[in-house]
C-alpha cells in the first residue's frame, strides 16, 4: 500500500512538473487587454519555450470629434465657390476594431522579453464622418461635388462618408511578459508596436451619370482646399501605434 501511494505521489509530481514546461499547446491562457486598440479579449498558447501564439479581438469605444467647417452654398465643379459659405457641423466617430493573430518570439527560453509579428484585420471605415446636427445646403441635392466624374451629394440633407484604410493590417512590435506563465496562474504582459494600414483617404458615395453608385476618394483638391488641410494630414498617417496592457489567467 505504501509503495502504491509513493508511486502515485511521484506520478502526480511528475505530471505537475511537466505541465509547468513550455510545451506545444500544452497550456492555454485567456486574457483581457486595454490600450490604443481599445478593449479586447485574447487567447494564448505556447509552442515550445521560444514561441507563443495569440489570437484575439478588440474594439475601440465610439469616441467622436466634432468641428464646424465652411461649405460653399453652391459647390459646383471641383469645389469651386459660388455664393456664400455656410457653416456645417461635421462629426467624426471612431469605428476601430480588429481581429488579430500574433506570434511572439522569445530570445530566451525563460525570459519574458519578446518580439511580435502578425496580422490584424478590421473594417475599412475606421472613422465614420457625417453632419449630424446641421443640414447641408439643398443645392447639394442637385449640384453636388464632382470627384473624377462622380457626383458626391447629400441625401435628405445628410452625407455619410468615412476615412478608409486597408482591412488587413500587418503588425510588428515588442513586449514584456508571457501570456502563459509556468510560475503563476495570473500573468501581466505589455506590448508596444504599430500596425500598417496603408494611405488613409476620405471616401463618400459618388453617383455617375450612368452606372452604379460607388465610394470615391475625396481629396483636398476636389474640395478646393476648403478642408483646411485635414485630408492631406490624414493621408500621412499610414501607421497606427499599438500600446496595450494584458492580464492573462492560465486555464490549464
Amino acid at each position: 500500500m505504501k509503495k502504491l501511494l509513493a508511486i502515485a505521489v511521484i506520478a502526480l509530481l511528475g505530471g505537475s512538473l511537466s505541465a509547468q514546461d513550455y510545451g506545444y499547446f500544452n497550456s492555454m491562457a485567456l486574457g483581457l487587454k486595454v490600450g490604443t486598440a481599445g478593449l479586447g479579449l485574447e487567447a494564448a498558447a505556447p509552442v515550445g519555450p521560444y514561441v507563443q501564439l495569440r489570437a484575439g479581438y478588440s474594439m475601440m469605444p465610439g469616441l467622436s470629434y466634432s468641428r464646424t467647417i465652411d461649405v460653399p452654398e453652391h459647390p459646383g465643379a471641383e469645389g469651386s465657390g459660388k455664393g456664400a459659405n455656410i457653416p456645417v457641423d461635421a462629426k467624426a466617430t471612431l469605428h476601430f476594431q480588429d481581429a488579430s493573430l500574433l506570434v511572439d518570439l522569445f530570445p530566451s527560453s525563460t525570459g519574458g522579453f519578446h518580439f511580435t509579428v502578425g496580422m490584424m484585420y478590421g473594417p475599412k471605415d475606421a472613422v465614420k464622418v457625417t453632419n449630424p446636427k446641421s443640414d447641408l445646403p439643398n443645392d447639394y441635392n442637385t449640384v453636388g461635388l464632382d470627384v473624377d466624374g462622380y457626383t458626391v451629394r447629400a441625401t435628405n440633407n445628410k452625407i455619410d462618408g468615412y476615412i478608409g484604410v486597408n482591412a488587413p493590417r500587418p503588425y510588428v512590435g515588442l513586449g514584456f511578459g508571457r501570456a502563459v506563465s509556468n510560475k503563476h496562474r495570473v500573468g501581466v504582459t505589455f506590448d508596444l508596436g504599430a500596425i500598417y494600414w496603408g494611405k488613409p483617404g476620405l471616401f463618400a458615395p459618388g453617383e455617375p451619370l450612368i452606372g452604379d453608385i460607388k465610394d470615391v476618394r475625396v481629396t483636398s483638391a476636389s474640395m478646393n482646399g476648403r478642408d483646411e488641410g485635414l485630408i492631406e494630414l490624414a493621408e500621412k498617417i499610414v501607421a497606427y501605434p499599438m500600446l496595450n496592457l494584458h492580464v492573462f489567467v492560465r486555464l490549464f
